[in-house]
């Protein structure tokens, strides 16, 4: 793809994203961008824009490429890709000139012939015999060119090992070879045929006689080079195709299908996924603007009517730069290979770091590109020789749709890890006239093992080092990115632990860089390992890369990109509820938009009380489906309990008197209280009171009571017991509200029996 069909996708997706009610009815406001200065920024943004959905063209542009490789590709699909039509015609014309040469040669030949039976016999000529021996020449044409051809693929099959092993590539330049001989022998033939059957038809003709002058051939000569020319230009023009639809009927030649059809979808993908892009980035520009107007950007009343941005769950839009993004790109650029795990709760962005990481700088720019990626997912239920594979088979496709020279080795351990298969095929031919004749036959037979799983590592090592090697000699610096996700979802947990101790294997290739994302626990525990043991997360992994929750700034400018104009006090209620956690903080924040109206906005009180209420009902909701905390305490979290006995500081008062009364309570009663004095604490800070002072004041993290300070509260619940009873305590404080009691003692450990008297 060129820059100038990107600049024209580009342009185009960009006028229908200004076109977007949403945009429309934010620009007609005075005090935020026109749509002309949103089309400028975009087009000064335009790189960046493009590189966040660049897999999505890169996926594109290779199905694209695959098309116009693909030999069932016809002329007229190609002229609707950009080949000249003059062009075509004149492919056309070469096809239909060659097929009318061949039709008139068998025609005068048949002709020539009954004409001689009859001047022999003096009778009159028979259409019906000029027409049957035409047919028969026509009939014995066909049979010599499948002949030839069969000959001669026998040949390269025999001479080409690539063949043998069923190489893509080496089958392709057998079908060129095939059709290229088997054209030539037919046009020297037909040539021949119709340069002395059109003199001698037209000697007999104007003498009636049986045979034409011997001394001179006339004209012949010039007949047969007309006809070599016009069959050289058709064959010049099957070439240029790549060969039509009707090659595909050649025995063993096999074509993927639907290639039309998925370049079409990912052509649609790619388009959407720029779409959203924009608008994410036109989302961010409007609320910039937004935020320097004082009144609309610290209101304390939500009056949105929609928000598109919040109703897609997965999409990446416009990708929001974090701290850990930072830190993976300097840690990988001081790395020649290896491994880098990514770490960090869920929902937290493990996979969409993961995802842009591969991403960025992946293509098939060959001279810009500064990275080849393939990413894969770990399975639920971990076999280690079937993911290693599943990798293999994934890393082999995308070296071969890159175009790299290792895709013919990447083909032929494709073809061997897709097929365990027993093949055999024959072919005989016979041909005689008289007393002659002449048989040919073949017979191939292959039969494949499954690889074992030592085979299969090495095979993949090797596999990585000579495609590793390739990136780095044709451009220092280019490497291989292996991107694993999900690595938590192994089940058991211990799975993981194999699992790194499996690929642990293929680490060490130079160029090549692991980057996994791996659970808090797993790591924890590689952590946690006595001093001189090495844990399995300890040997196999080289860095680690924290993925924290986003802080207050970076959570709003997430929000920006979903939703125009949300006020300051709703995007820092969204932020504190969810803890800094970007999953939870769109699901609050849907949840929220989802209960205005337009013809009644809600206030900032109304929002935060009816996020509380959710908030209650998920936490009393989950008695009786088997959570750890008694199911007494988490009944006390029923929305009308908690109204009708004194509001959420009393709630954490009764759950603390529960849990001192309950058998095994009293850490998780601790839990729980705290879970309610948070609830608390954000229900009397996000009121009707809160000023434009308050919230620039909270928005400074070294203030006690700011709003990171809140949501860093929100994740150490269920964690750490005291030191989330602590911060609630200064962040109260900061805000003037009544304290909180202390966490009360834990009974004492019994006192351990009397040791046995020594003998």
């Amino acid at each position: 793809m060129t820059d100038n069909e990107r600049e024209k996708v580009f342009t185009e997706v960009l006028a229908g994203v200004l076109d977007e009610p949403e945009l429309t009815a934010s620009t007609n406001d005075a005090d935020v961008p026109s749509a002309g200065e949103l089309r400028e920024a975009a087009m000064d943004e335009r790189a960046s824009i493009l590189g966040q959905v660049r897999s999505a063209e890169e996926e594109y542009r290779r199905a694209i490429a695959a098309e116009e490789d693909h030999p069932g590709a016809t002329t007229r699909e190609r002229a609707g890709r950009g080949t000249p039509r003059l062009t075509w015609i004149l492919h056309r014309v070469a096809w239909g000139a060659a097929v009318l040469v061949t039709l008139a040669t068998c025609v005068l030949g048949g002709w020539s012939a009954e004409l001689t039976t009859a001047l022999t016999e003096r009778r009159p000529l028979s259409l019906s015999s000029v027409v049957s021996t035409g047919f028969v020449l026509v009939l014995g044409l066909v049979v010599l060119g499948a002949f030839v051809a069969f000959v001669t693929r026998s040949l390269f099959w025999l001479l080409s090992p690539a063949v043998r092993v069923g190489n893509p590539s080496a089958e392709e330049r057998r079908t060129t070879v095939t059709v290229t001989v088997t054209g030539w022998t037919l046009a020297v033939i037909v040539a021949l045929d119709l340069a002395f059957s059109s003199q001698a038809l037209a000697w007999q003709l104007t003498y009636q006689r049986l045979q034409g002058p011997g001394d001179s051939y006339g004209w012949a000569g010039w007949v047969f080079l007309g006809v070599l020319a016009v069959y050289a230009a058709a064959l010049l023009a099957l070439r240029r195709e790549r060969f039509p639809r009707f090659v595909e009927l050649v025995p063993g030649y096999a074509v993927p299908g639907g290639d039309r059809e998925q370049a079409a979808r990912l052509e649609s993908a790619w388009r959407e996924a720029l779409h959203e892009s924009l608008l994410g980035f036109m989302r961010a520009q409007i609320s910039t603007r937004i935020g320097t107007r004082v009144a609309r950007r610290y209101a304390t009343t939500l009056d949105i009517g929609t928000a598109p941005g919040l109703r897609r769950i997965r999409a990446l839009d416009y990708h929001v730069p974090t701290s850990a993004e930072t830190r993976l790109i300097m840690i990988s650029d001081g790395m020649d290979g290896g491994s880098i795990a990514l770490s960090g709760p869920r929902g937290v962005g493990k996979t969409e770091l993961l995802r842009t990481f591969c991403a960025e700088g992946d293509g098939a720019a060959r001279g810009a590109a500064t990275k080849l990626s393939v990413e894969v997912t770990a399975p639920v239920l971990y076999d280690r020789r079937e993911f290693m594979l599943h990798l293999f088979a994934k890393l082999c496709v995308r070296v071969m749709d890159a175009g790299l020279k290792a895709s013919n080795e990447a083909a032929r351990n494709l073809r061997q890890i897709r097929y365990l298969q027993t093949r055999s095929a024959e072919a005989t031919a016979n041909a005689g006239w008289g007393g002659w004749g002449l048989s040919v036959k073949r017979g191939t037979g292959h039969s494949r093992q499954p690889l074992t799983y030592p085979e299969i590592v090495q095979a993949l090592t090797d596999f990585l080092e000579l495609v590793a090697k390739e990136l780095d000699g044709a451009r220092p610096g280019r490497r291989l990115v292996v991107g694993i996700d999900e690595l938590d979802r192994i089940v058991p947990a211990t799975g993981a632990r194999d699992f790194l101790n499996e690929l642990k294997a293929v680490f060490d290739v130079p160029h090549c860089l692991f980057v996994l994302s791996v659970s808090d626990e797993a790591l924890r525990e590689a952590d946690l390992a006595p001093a001189g043991r090495r844990d399995a997360f300890d040997s196999a992994i080289d860095e680690v890369v924290r993925v924290e929750p986003l802080d207050h700034p970076t959570a709003v400018k997430l929000l920006d990109t979903r939703v125009i104009g949300l006020p300051a006090p709703f995007s820092a209620l969204f932020y504190c509820l969810s803890g800094g956690i970007p999953r939870d903080l769109l699901r609050t924040a849907r949840a929220a938009v989802a209960l205005v109206t337009p013809d009644r906005p809600l206030s900032l009180a109304e929002i935060t009380a009816a996020l509380i209420d959710r908030e209650l009902a998920r936490i009393a909701g989950s008695a009786g489906t088997g959570a750890e905390a008694p199911e007494e305490l988490l009944r006390l979290f029923h929305a009308d309990l908690v109204h009708a006995h004194g509001g959420l500081s009393e709630l954490g008062d009764r759950v603390t008197r529960h849990a001192a009364v309950t058998a095994d309570g009293a850490r998780l009663g601790t839990t729980l209280a705290n879970r309610a004095y948070h609830m608390d604490t954000l229900s009397r800070i996000f009121s009707a009171d809160l000023s434009r002072e308050m919230v620039v004041e909270a928005s400074d993290p070294g203030f006690p009571g700011s709003f990171s300070a809140l949501a860093r509260a929100q994740r150490e619940i269920g964690a750490t017991g005291t030191l989330t009873r602590s911060t609630l305590q200064q962040i109260r404080q900061a805000w003037a509200l009544p304290p909180l009691p202390p966490i009360p003692p834990l009974p004492p450990f019994p006192p351990l029996p009397p040791a046995a008297p020594a003998r």
